[in-house]
């Protein structure tokens, strides 16, 4: 079962004064072309703030985040582990100031009876970040959680009718795979009023039949001008400073910072 508390490394470090580690693991119920400029655009704000900032690629699809806008040309974790290579050369630094790295480009490139070895590889290339975000589905979900005692889950909800059922529905998927555990919710509308509503109603469903506890970590815009940036090689909160999405990117960004979190890893945005 996933631990949210802190282990005995965690203390020590501590106690020597080194920056705490956070990972967060996004499950998405948006789809790829709203998720991947969300958190592209996330780990370029954090980036802004925090050292060392990596977006790691767990979907093992060319849709996922690692390949967005051609932004991965390098090896992935599968191929550097199973060709011999260092485990850095799977390490990208884009433009934008972070670092990415996908584990595999197909779910073919992953031998689930060697998988210890990739979490391993896994567990080298992000000891040196400050901030690690894990775009995953449920399964890659279920593999990385345990790796990282730190490790808090992330729901991309949308403001459809379906995006709110496929969220629910994930809640529900993850609850009946490790139990009763917390939530953070990070929601893409049209409308943040609306937005918020969405979260009160489904924080308070998965609380009445679920057991689960959802944190709402922040709203963000759907516009263009997020994508607009990662095609320039810039961030949204450098290229368009005025936009909409940068104003709410640069709050979420706060909510996901080394400080003011809860026993779970959680902050509300704003807060």
């Amino acid at each position: 079962m996933v631990s949210f508390s802190f282990d005995q490394a965690e203390g020590l470090r501590r106690l020597l004064g080194e920056p705490r580690q956070r990972v967060y693991t996004f499950l998405s119920a948006l789809p790829s072309r709203q998720k991947n400029p969300l958190l592209f655009n996330l780990a370029a704000s954090l980036a802004r703030s925090c050292d060392n900032v990596m977006l790691f690629d767990a979907t093992c699809s060319r849709e996922g985040t690692g390949y967005y806008q051609g932004q991965h040309p390098g090896l992935t974790l599968a191929e550097a582990v199973w060709g011999g290579h260092a485990v850095g050369g799977a390490l990208h630094r884009v433009p934008q100031g972070f670092d990415l790295a996908c584990l595999a480009g197909s779910a073919a490139e992953t031998d689930q009876e060697d998988f210890c070895v990739l979490a391993q590889a896994f567990e080298s290339v992000i000891a040196h970040s400050e901030v690690v975000l894990i775009d995953a589905g449920p399964d890659q979900a279920e593999a990385f959680l345990p790796l990282t005692p730190e490790n808090a889950l992330v729901l991309l909800a949308g403001d459809s009718e379906n995006a709110i059922k496929e969220a629910y529905m994930l809640i529900k998927q993850m609850a009946g795979r490790f139990g009763r555990m917390p939530f953070g919710v990070l929601v893409s509308g049209d409308e943040e009023n609306r937005s918020r509503a969405i979260f009160r109603n489904m924080a308070q469903t998965a609380a009445q039949y679920l057991g689960v506890q959802l944190h709402f970590m922040g709203y963000v815009p759907k516009d263009d001008h997020m994508a607009r940036a990662v095609s320039l090689g810039r961030s949204v909160v450098d290229a368009f400073p005025m936009a909409l999405s940068s104003c709410a990117l640069r709050r979420v960004a706060g909510a996901f910072s080394d400080s003011g979190h809860d026993e779970h890893g959680y902050r509300m945005a704003g807060a």
